[in-house]
């Protein structure tokens, strides 16, 4: 027996993932009186995680977003960074930059503040397909379907609209595995994340720590062509030997290191955060940057609707907003993932011993961002005739500066 169509619901907006980016733009398009309808696959808001939940202070004020919350956990002002031969670099702030969030508890927020505004969420629906008329956006769900003036495609890493709606999606060879657990009863600074570099931890990327507490630890790795699994135990071994601690939670997920794909509208569609590639691609950090592009998805959106302006031509504009606030910090970040992509583990190790050796982590903890990171980045490269000789021997160009 075939599945039966019980209803045809109607929305002017309806964005698809319940993840930060899907609930910020419903809750933009939602605050300017616009219809808005959000359809999550899954039973409940938040989860499953797949998140290490590291934001930055001034990356959640920018979405407005507060910190006086049940969902922080823990606050941090700075990060160690280790080479493969055990060489460390700290950087860090006099006072916090960052929190460490439980990020079910941060999610089913933002879907407070969504709902708030006046937007629905709709739970277990899943969407299967998309086709666009001269009427509307049709979403095919079981058992429902829906028709919007405008969708908002905030679906993840999945890419299936996006490749329904004949966009090019995310760079499969940009995907990385990851894996990380939280763990109680080890001894860590609850102040300083630690990050782990070398192709014997995590090849193609690192391995990290982030501190719930003095005695509880988020650990985690992504990895490429490598069982994530195998490579996150033996480092807990190996950093925690001494220590009896238990597994809490284990975690799995998908990173993006691609970058945002090559267009992320067409008409009556916008795509926005991890779906669009809107990733830091030097740590797979999405929500920020994500949510900065899924409020101006939303605002675009409620525009459409006021205008009823829906073809690509009026949606462009969200690619030029989006692009023109962050398109430089993509560039710059790609240039970064490239590089470290491909040193070996000795030049890691040279690269700190000229970074401690001209302390350039002043230099990093004045002026880093953990969103906008171009600035630093470009400082480095102005100060380190090393980076040169890199990029130079690697066949690596420098970034785009202006464009």
């Amino acid at each position: 027996m075939g599945v039966v169509f019980l209803s045809l619901e109607k929305r002017q907006v309806i964005v698809v993932g319940a993840g930060p980016s899907g609930l910020l733009s419903a809750r933009e398009a939602s605050k300017r009186g616009v219809e808005v309808l959000v359809l999550e696959e899954h039973p409940e808001v938040g989860i499953p995680c797949h998140c290490a939940g590291l934001l930055s202070l001034n990356g959640l004020e920018r979405l407005k977003i507060p910190i006086d919350h049940s969902y922080v956990q823990n606050m941090v002002r700075g990060a160690i960074f280790y080479s493969p031969s055990g060489l460390s670099l700290r950087i860090e702030r006099d006072r916090p930059v960052a929190c460490v969030v439980n990020r079910s508890l941060f999610d089913k927020f933002l879907a407070f503040q969504a709902e708030r505004a006046g937007a629905e969420i709709r739970l277990n629906c899943k969407v299967y397909g998309i086709s666009v008329d001269g009427i509307g956006v049709h979403v095919c769900s079981k058992p429902d379907r829906f028709m919007a003036e405008i969708l908002i495609d905030a679906e993840g890493v999945s890419s299936r609209l996006v490749r329904a709606a004949g966009l090019e999606p995310l760079n499969s060879s940009c995907l990385l595995s990851a894996l990380q657990f939280d763990l109680s009863g080890v001894s860590v600074d609850p102040e300083y994340v630690e990050v782990h570099l070398g192709r014997q931890v995590a090849p193609g990327f690192f391995a990290w720590l982030i501190p719930l507490s003095s005695d509880s630890v988020r650990v985690g790795l992504g990895c490429k062509r490598a069982n994530p699994r195998i490579l996150l135990n033996r480092f807990i071994q190996r950093r925690f030997k001494d220590e009896e601690y238990e597994i809490l939670a284990v975690r799995s997920g998908t990173i993006v290191t691609s970058g945002p794909i090559r267009r992320t509208f067409a008409d009556r569609l916008l795509i926005v955060g991890d779906a669009a590639g809107q990733v830091k691609p030097t740590t797979g950090g999405g929500v920020i940057l994500g949510g900065i592009c899924g409020m101006t998805a939303g605002r675009v959106a409620a525009e459409a609707v006021r205008l009823s302006r829906f073809n690509s031509d009026f949606l462009v504009s969200y690619e030029r907003i989006w692009r023109g606030m962050l398109g430089r910090e993509f560039r710059y970040m790609l240039w970064a993932r490239r590089i470290l992509n491909a040193l070996s583990d000795r030049m890691i190790d040279k690269l700190f011993e000229f970074i401690k050796r001209e302390d350039l982590c002043r230099v990093i903890s004045k002026l880093g961002d953990m969103d906008f990171q171009s600035r630093v980045i470009s400082e480095l490269i102005h100060h380190g005739r090393i980076l040169k000789m890199l990029t130079h021997l690697l066949g690596l160009g420098k970034p785009q500066i202006n464009g």
